[in-house]
């Protein structure tokens, strides 16, 4: 359904067109960097610091007087979704944006102008596909933005869709209302562009429950995993309609589905098979046998998502004989939880136990052939002294065990 963020998705849709387009055309060169921003005007920095710069500004909304020309498509949706159920019908509203082009140098404002209303002028209407590959720059660019973080919460793709098609036409204001304009926005006047965005959908909280209500979902969504880090502890899944008639959970590299110790309509927990394999891991949510019209198949899975799986290691030293230099070599077996699986990647890591010495060392260690739980790794050139041994499996390290005071104290090995 239309949501709160459709005022938001528009403007960024309108950045996005204007930043894409400054790349690839090659008025950015002749002009220089250019950024591209939504502020009020009153912040956009003028005088000696002011830089190559188009803004948009969103400095007025109205109600859109034609929102019984909703869409059949939407009108048909909304019918189907609800049935006879009674429809609060949805806020319809005109955006209006004020475009101004900045620059410190000669005809470098008017050149950005000219070119980001030509840009506009060629797209006057913009489709579900266009606002969807928007929202998703939006979201990859500046991941710590406001924008980017509300997306985070839903499905852009839905987002897209139930904005639909909104059509971009020009303003024109005679000097007045351009002088009453300016003079409210209390900054300095820049020539500028006005355009109107018609018409954005915001739909009621309660249409939107009455349609979580008649259609509660059917498809189980992954939202977080907290790795339980180490066999014997539980992992924690949590997201939107994980329980089904008869749920499983699904891991990569794992034949059999494996059913939950616990499991609500938001969260699942299980406790890891030890078949499984250390390092970067694959789960999603399965619901079986729940019948969904039109559908032939016995399943229905959520997302995958990821979680890394640390091995547990106990290692011991033999086969110690000197070098030259006062060097050893040695060979350090390690016995893992989980096993090791045959072409997993392995780094035998060691570092000085005593806080005065700074040695450490780094081999590679070859594949195993197999499945194994206990590896002995060959190492050479190695000072005398006691180290601390950990071990990355396809990058996930293991950890080192605190005793009683909160120090690390195990695993390690002593070279004498």
């Amino acid at each position: 359904m239309s949501n709160a963020l459709s005022i938001a998705a528009v403007t960024a849709v309108l950045k996005d067109l204007i930043e894409n387009g400054l790349v690839k055309d090659a008025i950015a060169t002749s002009v220089g960097d250019v950024v591209v921003t939504a502020l009020p005007p009153d912040r956009i920095t003028q005088g000696t610091d002011e830089r190559a710069q188009i803004n948009l500004f969103l400095y007025q909304i109205t109600q859109n007087r034609n929102a019984d020309w909703v869409s059949e498509e939407y009108r048909h949706k909304r019918s189907r979704q609800l049935g006879d159920a009674r429809q609060n019908p949805p806020l319809a509203l005109d955006l209006h944006y004020l475009l101004t082009a900045y620059g410190v140098k000669d005809f470098q404002a008017e050149l950005l102008l000219g070119y980001a209303m030509q840009l506009l002028h060629d797209t006057p209407v913009f489709s579900r596909e266009l606002v969807e590959t928007a929202l998703k720059n939006a979201a990859k660019v500046n991941t710590s933005s406001v924008l980017s973080q509300a997306l985070t919460s839903v499905s852009i793709a839905d987002v897209a869709e139930n904005i639909g098609q909104i059509k971009l036409s020009p303003e024109f204001f005679n000097m007045e209302d351009t002088s009453k304009l300016w003079s409210s926005l209390q900054t300095n006047y820049r020539p500028s562009a006005a355009y109107q965005v018609s018409m954005v959908l915001i739909d009621s909280r309660n249409t939107q429950k009455a349609v979580d209500d008649k259609y509660p979902l059917l498809i189980p969504i992954i939202e977080q995993v907290t790795p339980p880090w180490e066999i014997g502890n539980a992992l924690i899944i949590r997201g939107k309609g994980l329980r089904g008639d008869l749920t499983r959970v699904r891991l990569q590299g794992i034949e059999k589905l494996v059913e939950p110790k616990a499991f609500q309509d938001n969260q699942i927990s299980i406790f890891l098979p030890p078949e499984l394999f250390a390092g970067v891991c694959g789960v999603q949510v399965v619901h079986l046998k729940i019948p969904i019209p039109g559908m032939s198949h016995h399943e229905t899975a959520s997302n995958i998502a990821a979680f890394v799986l640390r091995p547990q290691i106990t290692a011991t030293v033999a086969q110690i004989q000197p070098q030259e230099d006062n060097l050893r070599q040695a060979e350090i077996t390690v016995k893992f939880t989980p096993k090791v699986g045959k072409n997993q990647q392995l780094i035998l890591l060691l570092n000085a136990v005593s806080n005065n010495l700074d040695r450490a060392y780094s081999f590679l260690v070859s594949s195993p052939t197999d499945n194994a739980d206990t590896i002995t790794i060959p190492v050479k050139n190695i000072e005398p002294g006691t180290y601390f041994v950990r071990v990355q499996v396809d990058g996930a390290e293991s950890p080192l065990n605190k005793n009683s005071t909160g120090e690390y104290d195990s695993p390690q090995v002593t070279i004498p």
